[in-house]
């Protein structure tokens, strides 16, 4: 199966170029000066274009990519000038089409060649496609899948690829299974109360879906690291309704589940040695005469009780189902992923995601897959005092913060630690990362992908 059967994006050799191909030259230094200031790409007397890269930048080749996807080009040959300094690897060269990519190359399809070995471009091919699958799900309408069918349609695609690029790249050596849980199921019906309390205002009925990845000598009963992603496929805000201009992009609520989906099936494939489980807890926030109002209560598991202060503040709800079922697994790690709060983006823009521990510095083996990806994050504040925000009067905590200067990110963060044992380490991503209305020097407006590769990287490269 060619990587084009999943995704719109081809990636050949130099060898299959042809006279249909546009070529464009990375090149350093800056264009003449009958081209305005910050002018990234001209013509060049071959007929193709020349890229004018930015070396300083960390980045640099993501942000050529994000430039020559201004080009119009939907076949195009890419070299190197020989003094640029830099080099295409598996990693950059990924991150580089990754740039070049958006939403209208879905329609037209994308064909990129590079000056690679095969077995590099094996690794670029599989890096790209499972981001692609994610900012492709992430990015889908709301009419075209909903929960039920949004899960299984999406691990039907993961599972295609991780079977592909996991023979190609000597992987597949892991067992790989998928169980999907609703009501009439014992542990969806004692276990999912907020998946019951939000998904029950909608027609189409919540579920959860649970990956197990159990890697080569790794032990089926001993789970490493728990995954946890927010699936909320569309989120109206309930009876606390979204203004529309706010309610416009609430098809990529579900960034979280299909960011984490996506990294567990890549790490999967990379070959980790690992037990990895993922948490996809997915519905819908809708308005209906069954859904949830401010003031209910509802309590979980744990004993926790939470009062509905904010029908929009949902995610969180459903996150603590997810979390509460993967304590009971017992892993050394944790980690969830949600488009959880305004207050994130508003703190850190879209171009990093926010994330939130109860310690002071991040763990290590997380910044250092974020480090070696590139991939951007600022820690923000989880303190025990960010709990006084979150008080009840009628239960033990209320789903949304209150009171004169209350952090909301740090806030549902400390929601969400009511939810987690304390004796296992844990993250919270709060990606305001997840989507961006308006391009960047990156990336193409629309679902980014972003923090993929870097918990990919991670889940490979941790040792806990």
């Amino acid at each position: 199966m060619e990587s084009s059967a999943l995704i719109p994006i081809e990636i050949v050799n130099f060898a299959a170029v042809d006279d249909s191909f546009g070529a464009v030259r990375l090149v350093k230094g800056t264009p003449a000066s009958c081209y305005v200031e910050g002018t990234a790409a001209v013509p060049n007397k071959k007929g193709g274009f020349d890229v004018f890269v930015d070396t300083k930048d960390s980045r640099a080749l993501q942000k050529a990519g994000r430039t020559i996807g201004t080009l119009g080009l939907n076949k195009v040959a890419i070299s190197l000038s020989d003094d640029l300094g830099l080099e295409l690897t598996a990693l950059t060269a990924a991150q580089l089409i990754v740039g070049i990519y958006s939403e209208p190359l879905e329609r037209t399809g994308l064909t990129v060649a590079l000056d690679l070995k095969d077995a590099v471009l094996t690794a670029v091919r599989r890096d790209v496609t499972f981001i692609t699958l994610a900012r492709i799900f992430a990015n889908s309408s709301n009419n075209q899948y909903h929960t039920i069918d949004l899960v299984q349609t999406y691990f039907t695609k993961l599972q295609e690829a991780f079977f592909q690029f996991g023979k190609e790249y000597g992987g597949t050596e892991g067992k790989l299974s998928f169980k999907l849980y609703m009501a009439g199921d014992e542990l969806f019906d004692q276990n999912c109360i907020g998946l019951q309390t939000v998904g029950n205002s909608a027609q189409h009925q919540p579920c959860l879906g649970v990956i197990d990845y159990v890697g080569p000598n790794a032990k089926d009963d001993v789970v490493d690291i728990v995954l946890v992603g927010k699936g909320i496929a569309f989120d109206s805000g309930g009876y606390d309704l979204k203004p529309s201009k706010f309610m416009e992009t609430m098809r990529t609520d579900k960034s979280g589940l299909i960011y984490v989906a996506a990294a567990t099936m890549l790490a999967a494939a990379m070959n980790a040695h690992k037990h990895i489980r993922c948490y996809l807890p997915c519905c819908e926030n809708r308005v209906s005469s069954n859904a949830m109002v401010p003031g209910d209560i509802i309590t979980y598991p744990n004993q926790v009780t939470v009062e509905i202060g904010n029908t929009d503040a949902e995610g969180r709800l459903i996150l603590a189902d997810a979390l509460l079922l993967g304590c009971k697994d017992q892993p050394k790690f944790i980690l969830d992923a949600a488009t959880l709060t305004g207050a994130a983006k508003i703190a850190i823009g879209r171009d990093m995601c926010a994330i939130l521990c109860r310690e002071d510095k991040l763990d290590e083996q997380l910044t250092q897959a974020f480090a070696y990806t590139n991939e951007e994050y600022w820690q923000l504040p989880l303190k025990e005092y960010h709990k006084r925000y979150i008080t009840a009067k009628r239960a033990d905590i209320c789903n949304t913060s209150h009171g004169d200067g209350a952090p909301g990110a740090s806030t549902a963060a400390a929601f969400l630690s009511f939810f987690v044992d304390p004796e296992i380490k844990w993250a919270h991503l709060d990606l305001a990362n997840a989507y961006q209305a308006d391009s960047s020097p990156y990336l193409a407006a629309g679902s980014t992908g972003n923090t993929v590769l870097a918990l990919a990287h991670w889940l490979v490269g941790a040792q806990y």
